[in-house]
This record gives structure tokens, C-alpha cells and sequence, in this order.
């Protein structure tokens, strides 16, 4: 008797922990890959510094005009 309510517990445990893995699962195919980041990075980062030596331009266009 005592070792089906083991079993009974184990097997609950690991619905338990099957339903975790499949919910962790899905929360990790809706994160985007570490290649898609550094490459969303690098554009941000090209545009900040293209934003910045526009404005530098155009102070010294201004400046010297």
C-alpha cells in the first residue's frame, strides 16, 4: 500500500516537472538568438554614430557659414 503512494507521488512529481519543462520550453523560443541581438546592437549603434557625426557636420557648416 505504501509503495503505490510512492508511485503515485512520483508519477505527479513528474507531471509536475513535465509541465515546467514544456512552459520553460516556450518562454525560450520566444526569445530572440544572441546572433539577432548583436546584430540589432551593431545597427543601433552604427545609427547613434551617424546621428552624431550628422550633427557634427552641420555645426560646423553653420559655424563656418
Amino acid at each position: 500500500m505504501n509503495s503505490n503512494q510512492d508511485l503515485k507521488q512520483v508519477n505527479e512529481r513528474l507531471d509536475q516537472i513535465e509541465q515546467k519543462l514544456d512552459s520553460l520550453g516556450r518562454n525560450q523560443q520566444n526569445k530572440r538568438s544572441p546572433g539577432k541581438r548583436f546584430l540589432i546592437g551593431l545597427g543601433i549603434t552604427i545609427a547613434v554614430i551617424f546621428v552624431l557625426l550628422l550633427t557634427l557636420g552641420v555645426i560646423q557648416f553653420v559655424s563656418t557659414g
